[in-house]
């Protein structure tokens, strides 16, 4: 979660009812009729804030409506911080902004589902972090309201003013870390791996159990799980980066101040399409108790197998006369064996250029395609790709002229941290030729 300052307004309807805003919200809503429709704001019941300086809290807010038939959109949802002064620091989702004094919020949600059908649950987090000195025993609260924009009679939507109570109070609570594994390899593939799980109480309450979650990446398998244990592995075929789960319960309980290790280290296997990989491990109290610092609760493990990934581009050979149009389809492959993805930052695997050959002009690109000037096009790739994966890139192309053996240049573009690990790296370039003499 940011904590951002300051606000951007977007303009629309909000903007010319926001005078409005105060008056309906402060005077409240009517009983809406059949055909109408009314706002309201899903709050948390209230909250305990634990005494202990630099516990934390999360509390979720949401806006939802009424009447299905309409479509509501553009909320606001607006958050009154000011009794949280000097109790706690507030922090915010991406959209939402903390005024300058960070005693209000104002949180952007652009759809607004509806109670029997499209919502599904609140749409905003706030972080509430105990601040050194905050006072045991104080009975605090968070006022909220909102408002809509909605195609039904009523045009705009406001919600009644509502707030959550806070208390904090000397609740002893559990405080769940992990030791930070070292980084791993380089190693073969087909390597087993053995990876110890530390976990440590650092709070002043036992946890009866925790819950622990692994998460790892496509080039690491677990031959084998725990009793209590149970393991989704990764998958091809969808969009989404491939990756496997180990989901665990354990009942042993972990008093203040203790540590514990797993019966044993967690087994894997490095896989032969391994390259870069990742292993996630998080951990949290059972019976859905709040842990005192979530934010040491995971830990991650990175694991580097000695491997290649061959990257390469496909080029074209087109003809067509002057005034036709043609498709001309270039595209890239890893020919592996590895697979490669930008785990962490989410950032494309890699570019294909095109340069257009003289003589013609494109007429419709890919979607994921962007023109860089008259001639050259940018294509980009996904974030990871998987052995064997080919990816086309199809243009349609006039041809304004003919020019004998009018050659274009298909080229990829990689990061460094790729192309260590490309065994042919000539082969990121092609040619797209157009009316080729025979």
């Amino acid at each position: 979660m940011g904590t951002a300052i300051g606000r951007s307004r977007r303009l629309g309807a909000y903007a010319l009812v926001a005078a409005a805003v105060l008056s309906a919200t402060a005077l409240g809503t009517a009983p809406a009729s059949a055909a109408s429709d009314a706002l309201w704001v899903q709050s948390p019941e209230g909250a305990t804030l634990s005494v202990t300086p630099g516990s934390y809290q999360e509390l979720s807010f949401g806006l939802y409506h009424d009447n299905g038939d309409y479509h509501v959109a553009n909320g606001v949802l607006s958050l009154d911080l000011s009794e949280l002064a000097g109790v706690a620091e507030v922090s915010v989702p991406d959209n939402c902004f903390l005024s300058a004094s960070g005693s209000a919020a104002t949180c952007d949600i652009w759809e607004v589902g509806d109670i029997g059908g499209t919502y599904d649950g609140p749409q905003v987090t706030l972080g509430l972090r105990t601040l050194e000195g905050a006072p045991a025993g104080a009975e605090l609260s968070i006022g909220h309201h909102g408002q809509a924009e909605t195609d039904g009679p009523d045009g705009v939507l406001y919600t009644h003013w509502g707030s959550t109570p806070v208390t904090v109070e000397s609740v002893p609570t559990p405080d769940l870390s992990l030791t930070e594994p070292a980084p791993v390899g380089p190693v073969a593939p087909g390597t087993p791996l053995a990876v110890p799980v530390t976990v440590t109480n650092n709070g002043d309450a036992a946890a009866k159990g925790f819950r622990l979650q692994v998460w790892n990446t496509y080039g690491l398998e677990f031959p084998t799980t725990y009793p209590g244990c149970a393991w989704t592995p990764p998958v091809l075929g969808t969009e989404d980066m491939p990756g496997g789960l180990l989901d665990c319960t354990f009942d042993t309980v972990v008093e203040p101040g203790a540590t514990v290790t797993l019966p044993e280290p967690l087994r894997l296997t490095v896989a032969s399409h391994a390259l870069f990989e990742r292993l996630d491990v998080g951990v949290e109290p059972l019976e859905g108790t709040q842990d005192q610092n979530p934010e040491d609760n995971s830990t991650s493990v990175p694991v580097t197998a000695e491997n290649t990934a061959d990257f390469a581009v496909q080029g074209d050979k087109v003809t067509g006369a002057a005034g036709e149009t043609v498709t001309a389809t270039v595209g890239f492959r890893n020919r592996g064996p590895a697979w490669f993805a930008n785990i962490g930052s989410g950032d494309p695997v890699g570019t294909v250029t095109l340069t257009v050959p003289e003589g013609a002009t494109v007429v419709s690109a890919p979607e994921n395609c962007r023109a860089e000037g008259a001639a050259t096009y940018r294509c980009e790739l996904r974030h990871w790709v998987a052995p064997t994966d080919r990816i086309q890139f199809p243009f349609e192309l006039r041809v304004d002229r003919v020019v004998p053996n009018a050659t274009g240049a298909v080229t990829l573009h990689t990061s460094e941290r790729q192309a260590a690990h490309d065994p042919k790296p000539h082969n990121a370039h092609a040619e797209l030729v157009l009316n080729a003499s025979e």
